[in-house]
This record gives structure tokens, sequence and C-alpha cells, in this order.
């Protein structure tokens, strides 16, 4: 065995012990009414238990290789630190918002990055027992088992994991056949992607960009459990780059997944790696602003609220109890500048939207009278 083998199997030990010391920490923090939770500025939901586990991660993985750079959900970004042959790539709690509610849907996800591919990669999904792990060359297994993905050839009777709206929406060339569908589906993507590696599930498709931290761990999965995970367009995921993220992914078994890439690659999604790529135009003039034509005119009613979309595609949100009302402003310059400013809080954040709600009509439950604006 290469050098280089010898210490990513080394590694892959680190990571499997960590993942368990992890998911403990993790669940010591549910009782007694849950941990202390939050809003970040891109939107998604924080706990305390987020913070304690990334702390727990960082100081294990940066104290026995401190050569290898460290990406994480629950640290500030350092490009610079991270560009070096091996990474970490951190997911301390992927389902959040399933384990604020107390449901077993989430995990901790670690994984290591060679050159832009996931070498190696842990998945610990406590409130599950279940346990996955992958090393480059070495296979995949859950529990101790090897796991293979399914062998599944074609589209009719797919057991997907995505959002049932997609499937259903009527801009599809060609409607989807029937198949079957993850309900609800797991909050994790990782363990998404870790349902598939085992074959309890066919495919997995988010047609919505997705950070690095919540697919390496699950790509090396799939791939060493004899599937592939790219991009919708069949693209290879090419992990901590300028951008540590990705435009979308689908994974599932070699016989179902160019399949899929025929039926979805066609969909027009951003390529995260153009925002690196992009810099602001100097200003040598005055910003032209928006006619406010109605400022000081009759007041009509504008409402700004945004949340995180289940798929960009649409409108529908994930979880309409987190939606953020930004508030209610009486024309349309006002509603726009609270707009721009919590947009630009999320400019990171694809599946985060912020819109305008313009009322022109409104109903009187009490009286049934409809007033036109």
């Amino acid at each position: 065995m290469l050098a280089a083998e010898r210490t990513l199997d080394a590694d892959v030990r680190l990571l499997c012990q960590l993942a368990q010391e992890a998911g403990d920490l993790a669940m010591s923090y549910l009782g007694n009414g849950g941990p202390e939770s939050w809003n970040k500025t891109t939107g998604g939901p924080v706990t305390e238990a987020d913070l304690a586990v990334n702390r727990l991660c960082a100081q294990t993985l940066k104290t026995a290789r401190p050569e290898y750079g460290w990406l994480s959900e629950e640290t500030l970004d350092d490009p610079g630190a991270r560009q070096k042959s091996r990474c970490w790539v951190v997911d301390p709690i992927d389902g959040t918002r399933a384990y604020m509610r107390g449901g077993a849907d989430w995990c901790v996800g670690l994984a290591i990055v060679e050159e832009g591919e996931a070498v190696a990669g842990v998945i610990y999904a406590p409130a599950l027992g279940q346990f996955y792990e992958a090393r480059r060359g070495a296979g995949a297994r859950r529990n101790g088992q090897r796991i293979q993905v399914s062998q599944r050839r074609g589209e009719a009777g797919t057991r997907l994991i995505t959002n049932e709206g997609m499937i259903g929406h009527p801009s599809w060339r060609e409607p989807w056949p029937e198949v079957q569908l993850a309900r609800p589906k797991p909050n994790a993507t990782l363990l998404r992607l870790a349902l598939v590696a085992a074959g309890d599930w066919d495919a997995v498709i988010v047609l919505a960009e997705k950070a690095d931290w919540d697919l390496a761990a699950g790509a090396v999965l799939v791939s060493e459990a004899g599937g592939q995970a790219t991009t919708h367009a069949g693209e290879p995921l090419v992990f901590n780059q300028a951008v540590p993220a990705q435009r979308s992914v689908l994974a599932s078994g070699n016989g179902l997944h160019p399949l899929l890439v025929r039926r979805t690659g066609y969909v027009p999604l951003p390529d995260p790696q153009t925002r690196a790529a992009l810099k602001p135009a100097p200003e040598t003039t005055e910003l032209r602003k928006m006619a406010d034509k109605d400022k000081h005119g009759k007041q009509l009613l504008h409402i700004v609220f945004g949340g995180e979309l289940k798929d960009v595609t649409g409108v529908e949100f994930e979880d309409l109890s987190q939606i953020d009302f930004v508030g209610a402003f009486p024309n349309y310059q006002a509603a726009y500048d609270a707009w721009k400013a919590a947009a630009q809080r999320t400019v990171d954040h694809a599946e985060t939207r912020y819109f305008i709600l313009h009322a022109h009509r409104l109903l009187d439950p009490a009286t049934g009278d409809t007033h036109n604006i």
C-alpha cells in the first residue's frame, strides 16, 4: 500500500471514531427541551449543538492533520486555508430542521477531499442507528456490512428521493412515468445519498445548489457502492473550488443514471463558480434610483417575505413556519429597498429567496366584501 493510501486509511479510522463522538454529543443536547436555536444570516437554522459538534470536529481534525485544509458549514469560509492537496469537509449536523423537531433523519457528515475528488466519507445517523463509511477503492459499508446501489435500469417504478412538486411540474419536455417518491423525503441530503448507496432507494435528484459539505461524504459512498453522483447534467462533482458548492446533484446506479441525466440535464441551473468570476464594476456615476411615483401618493400594500424553497424552479417553501416576513410597505420603492437588503444577505444560499407581494385584491371574510386596490 502506498504511503498516501496508508495515511488515508488512518484518516478514515479517525473519522469513524470522531463521527461516533460527534453523534453522541449531538444526541446529548436533545434532552431538557432541546438545544437553543436561531436563524443564520443565510436564512437556515442553526443550534448550539451544531456549533458544539463543529468545535469538536475542528479541534480533533486540525490537531491530527494540521496540513489539511478545512471546510465546514459552521465555520466562516477561508478559501486560502482550504486550498490544500487534502481538505477536511464537515457538516456537523446535516438535517438541522429534523434534529430540532426531534426527527430521526439527520446525521453527522465527515469527508476528505483530495484534488477536488471526495476520497473518503463517514455519515452517522445516531437516531436511526446507521453508520456509513467509504474510502477510495475500498467499497462502502453500513454498520460494517458491504452495500451496493440498486441495479434498476428503467425509469418506470423508480424509487426516487426528490421534491414531489418537481415530478409533476408542467414544464417538463415529457411527463415523468409513475415513480415511487419518498414521503416525506429525508431532511438531510447526505442521508438521502447514503440511502441510495445502500440500495434502499434507486436515485436522488436535487435541482438546486448544494454546498460541498452537503454532498462530499455521500458522493464517495455512492461511487464506492457502484453508482454515480454527478450534477443533473452528468457533470462530475468537483469539490473545494473557489465557491464550495455544486449546481445540483443526481445520484443513482449506473443503469439508471444516463436515463435521469437525459430527462433532467437540459434544465438551466446556474453554476455557482460564476459567482467567483464576477467582479463588480467600479461606480463612476451615481446609481440610478427606481421610479417612486407612488411614494407620496396613495398608500398601497406591498409585503416583503422570503424563506427556503423546496425547489428553485417553483415557489413552494420548505417550512412555512420558518418564513421570514420582512415587513409591509406603502409603496414599491420602499418595498424594493427592503427586498434588496434581505436578498443580499442570502446571496450565497440559492434556495433562500425573497419576494414582493403586491396585494391588489383583498377579501374580507367577515363581510364577504372584495376590495380591489
